[in-house]
């Protein structure tokens, strides 16, 4: 009995449903969706999401009483609002994590340019080298130093260690460290030597100095790592990148100068840093420089609230150029896929359902354009890599044309004698062929490796041509109007009308001079913008 009126109940039910699936209207399923939200949201609540998005904070005790007498949120203080430094502190940080602005785990200085031990109560001393001066892994004495009074050698004593091995241990000397003269710390004395080339020809600021027992840390110690300075200058170069963002949004200029300006920022530890430290790198290149040492302040480490503007050179391409990006993204690829996702909402994704399988031969072509399966993503991404080719992977060097020409007889003629190339010739050049399709690039820069004829003028261009050619075909436009709307609306914008919506911001941020303070304005104006709050 309780089944047959169940099963009365349910055929009552399905019937029921089945009418409601066409309206009046003739619409099927009208009758079954949820009414719109309303448009309208209390002003005081849109007053407080506007004020935690524009300004990162919670509206004043005046502005919340002024809305609820006037029962709206006065354009005037909008306007006002993105004429802020808060305003531009947010926009800042926006594109700080669209840029994956943090550097600190990059390494600036060699584990072997290291220094351990407080220098207060005990000795600095390096310990990844302590066995090339004294024969073991062991800290000078914690004594002052002696020296011959002839030759003016470091004077050592021998000790017998626990497993047998005799170590000569010096003493101490004071030094006022890079990090803080004013605070002179004990180093031991075989580190703290300042000569800037070693008896048998090292020149000691250099990566060989590491390895040479006669090299210390130089001058006031500045070719070592101490009291946390590494970390000081990477975060140094995160907080730069975020000047020059701050800097345009703050001036509502126009969106492009954020790929085509050379303005930066330095501080003390960058300074100090382009000055005497970037030889000493663990395999990062630094050298050449990408700027004109002529064109910075001199300024001490320890200067690091202290900001100073400079002009960089023509190559420079904002973002894309500084510090923070290069390190944060080390190879040319990794570079032109952040800018693509960033930028051009373009990621690099494989295609549904996977990749085809290749054959045997398609799957060895060393051109990753043409290769089966890779071809699918490399085909765009190496001639938009290639627009950093004059810019050093893993590292922050700029390869000018008149040191690096496209193709050297040197590293052409050591690549065919399979020796004797040189350190540019390793580092920039092809100088192995490990397939015959390789060898018509032997000596050339390897920007050039596998480079189409019309995709030549990319290396030559540089990442402002990108930027600027994402721009002119207003797909950067596009995606910046896209990245913004949701950061705003904090959701994708994939729903019904997005789509629309998106190419009207486009459209208007492009006839308003790319302000990208009108486009935000537009975004907080829109009634999407009040639903989701």
């Amino acid at each position: 009995m309780k089944r047959t009126v169940w099963l009365a109940l349910g055929s009552l039910l399905l019937a029921t449903s089945a009418a409601a699936q066409i309206d009046d209207d003739g619409d099927p399923g009208a009758a079954m969706r949820c009414a719109p939200d309303a448009v309208e949201i209390e002003p005081v609540r849109y007053l407080r999401a506007l004020s935690l998005d524009l300004r990162g904070d919670v509206p004043t005790t005046d502005e919340m009483a002024l809305v609820k007498r006037s029962g709206e949120v006065p354009e005037a203080m909008i306007d006002r609002w993105l004429d802020s430094d808060a305003f531009a502190a947010q926009a800042a940080r926006h594109h700080r994590s669209l840029l994956w602005n943090n550097v600190s785990n990059a390494r600036i200085f060699n584990a072997s340019a290291s220094l351990g031990g407080n220098g207060r109560n005990q000795p600095m001393w390096r310990r990844n080298r302590g066995i090339l001066y004294r024969g073991a892994t062991v800290p000078c004495l914690n004594q002052p130093a002696q020296f011959d009074p002839d030759t003016g050698a470091i004077m050592t004593v021998d000790e017998v260690q626990a497993d047998g091995r005799t170590a000569r241990r010096e003493g101490y000397v004071m030094v006022e460290a890079y990090w803080d003269p004013a605070n002179p710390v004990r180093v031991c004395a075989f580190d703290a030597q300042d000569v800037e080339f070693s008896p048998s020809g090292t020149e000691c600021k250099t990566g060989a100095g590491n390895n040479d027992p006669e090299c210390g840390c130089g001058p006031n110690l500045r070719w070592c790592n101490g009291a946390n300075a590494q970390r000081t200058i990477v975060d140094s170069m995160g907080q730069a990148l975020d000047r020059l963002m701050y800097d345009i949004f703050r001036r509502d200029a126009p969106y492009t100068e954020l790929f085509t300006s050379r303005k930066a920022f330095v501080n003390g530890p960058l300074s100090y840093f382009w000055y005497h430290q970037t030889l000493r790198g663990p395999g990062l290149v630094f050298e050449p420089k990408p700027l004109e040492l002529e064109t910075l302040p001199e300024m001490q480490h320890f200067e690091r609230d202290t900001w100073v503007e400079v002009e960089l050179p023509p190559h420079h391409a904002g973002v894309l150029t500084r510090p923070a990006f290069l390190l944060r993204f080390q190879t040319n690829r990794a570079r032109a896929n952040r800018f693509y996702d960033a930028f051009l909402c373009q990621p690099f994704n494989p295609p549904d359902g996977g990749l085809p399988v290749a054959d045997e031969e398609s799957a060895r072509n060393p051109d990753l354009q043409l290769r089966a399966g890779c071809k699918y993503c490399h085909a765009l991404l190496e001639p938009a890599a290639s627009h950093w080719g004059r810019w050093t992977e893993q590292g922050i060097g700029y390869l000018a044309p008149e040191g690096f020409p496209q193709s050297r007889a040197d590293c052409e003629a050591c690549a065919l004698r399979g020796q004797g190339c040189s350190g540019e010739c390793r580092n920039f050049y092809v100088t192995q062929a490990l397939a015959p399709e390789e060898e018509q690039f032997l000596g050339q820069l390897n920007a050039y490796y596998f480079r189409r004829d019309d995709h030549v003028v990319n290396v030559e261009q540089g990442p402002r041509y990108l930027a600027l050619s994402g721009v002119a075909d207003n797909r950067m436009p596009t995606c910046v109007a896209r990245r913004t709307g949701e950061w705003l609306l904090g959701r994708a914008l994939d729903e019904d009308g997005d789509e629309q919506w998106i190419a009207e911001l486009a459209r208007d941020f492009v006839q308003g001079g790319y302000s990208y303070r009108a486009l935000v304005k537009r975004i907080v104006s829109n009634p999407r913008y009040w639903r989701v709050r």
